[in-house]
């Protein structure tokens, strides 16, 4: 009881600290705030300490959290980049962007958050670090500059181009090290950064396998495991994993004291999420796009904003990567995207994350290239369906977290009426927004040799 009175307690003090924060800012004239936004590829929350981790891979993300608002349960529109990338610059699931699959790109007429900002008067600058962010898959639109931090962009841009394999590029997308790369770029843009407020989008790689950080990181978190370096075992992929992870952190750290010495950390609107997770053979797979499960789905969801949000707060309700591009909109206080599917955080956050007007809806997540699938996350269930056989899967997300015990359909704890209106309305609102936005032109990849196929499918390209 005494602890339940204190943390009814700590809500309310949190509440006045909000309200206050939110009077200031409503009667201050500033000018609209800079954005940063950061995705870390195949990051899982379960691995940072500000979501519970035991190791210590992450200090400057949970201090980000301490600062700011951490999402405990923020879901991807899927389980591999193109089409998660695609979300969260559209606020449209799948399905309604029509990156499904690599047969298809962004196209112009989907309008994005840098779009959406260039339009508003932002200068926008992007930096990306890995394969399915190349400017030929259409997530550059609306950016004045889109810049590649690989190591073999030249043998990319001529592959795309071109169709010549270029046999160097299968090594050099999965153990490039990109991170000195981003920073190098990153800290020199910033250097001169425009006055105007800027909307600037970092994509960081490196804790993408094939899990090779520097030293002192590739052996950090191996003490106390019986892995030998390189063995291949779950606890080596794993303390690669970590050390990936804290490296990565660490450029993080040092990007955000690029924008402090700037003066522009203060300023800005910082969020980090990732595009998916990553498995470690939970459902008996390693790395990701095989399911949507949890370990490759959830997301990491941190956002800070000093004078309009409150230190630490955290938000239970479920959200999605496709709510967004909306709530940095709103955060601005510039209009929605006009399609969007998404909805802005912005009351969840005003709330501290128990607004009893919230109407929880599902996040939804979905397959659409070598398999169908589509599955709607609540609070406390889970649905998995695979189209393609026509199996429906129920969790009980409260006494099953791991998703290893699905539930059948005359299971009396299934609330399968409930279940059954929100798949009903999902899919309505889903065949609603695509008959508004058909999916457009494929690009046509069927007509390469199949040694450029096989390659290109080990880059992630195909399947």
């Amino acid at each position: 009881m005494a602890r339940r009175r204190g943390k009814v307690l700590g809500t309310a003090l949190c509440g006045v600290a909000l309200a206050a924060a939110l009077v200031w800012w409503r009667s201050s004239p500033a000018e609209p705030p800079s954005i940063v936004l950061v995705s870390i590829d195949t990051l899982r929350p379960d691995h940072l300490g500000c979501y519970g981790y035991s190791r210590n891979t992450s200090p400057a993300l949970d201090r980000l959290a301490r600062e700011g608002a951490r999402f405990k349960t923020a879901v991807s529109s899927t389980s591999w980049t193109l089409p998660a990338h695609a979300a969260l610059f559209t606020g449209l699931p799948d399905r309604v962007h029509g990156c499904g699959n690599e047969q298809r790109w962004l196209d112009r007429s989907r309008f994005t958050l840098a779009e959406a900002l260039q339009q508003a008067g932002y200068h926008t600058a992007g930096f990306y670090s890995g394969p399915l962010l190349h400017r030929y898959f259409g997530l550059s639109q609306g950016f004045d500059s889109w810049t590649e931090c690989t190591s073999y962009r030249e043998q990319i841009d001529r592959m795309i181009r071109e169709w010549r394999y270029d046999p160097r590029i299968e090594e050099q997308a999965f153990r490039d090290v990109t991170n000195p790369i981003v920073l190098a770029a990153v800290r020199a843009w910033i250097e001169s950064a425009p006055r105007r407020p800027f909307f600037l989008f970092i994509h960081l790689w490196d804790v993408h396998h094939d899990y090779i950080p520097p030293p002192p990181y590739d052996a950090l978190f191996r003490e106390g495991t019986t892995a030998r370096p390189g063995d291949g075992s779950r606890e080596d992929l794993i303390s690669r994993y970590d050390g990936e992870i804290r490296w990565t952190d660490a450029t993080l750290a040092a990007i955000f004291e690029a924008l402090d010495r700037r003066g522009l950390k203060d300023r800005s609107i910082l969020l980090v999420t990732a595009d998916h997770g990553e498995a470690f053979f939970e459902h008996g797979h390693h790395g990701h796009r095989f399911t949507l499960h949890d370990e490759e789905v959830r997301v990491p969801l941190l956002v800070r904003y000093p004078g309009r949000l409150p230190a630490g707060l955290c938000i239970e309700p479920p959200v999605s990567l496709i709510d967004i591009a909306p709530t940095l909109l709103d955060l601005a206080g510039l209009p929605p995207l006009p399609a969007a599917l998404g909805r802005s955080l912005v009351p969840l956050l005003e709330a501290a994350g128990t607004s009893a007007t919230w109407k929880e809806r599902p996040a939804i997540s979905e397959f659409r290239d070598h398999r169908q699938m589509l599955a709607l996350r609540l609070e406390r269930w889970k649905l998995i369906a695979d189209l393609t056989s026509g199996t429906v899967q129920v969790y009980d997300l409260e006494r099953d977290p791991g998703e290893h015990s699905p539930l059948g359909a005359a299971d009396p704890s299934v609330p399968a009426a409930a279940l059954a209106a929100h798949w009903e309305r999902t899919v309505r609102q889903l065949d609603a927004a695509a008959a508004r936005l058909p999916v457009p032109q494929t690009r046509d990849w069927t007509g390469l040799p199949e040694v450029h196929r096989r390659h290109l499918r080990s880059l992630g390209y195909l399947r």
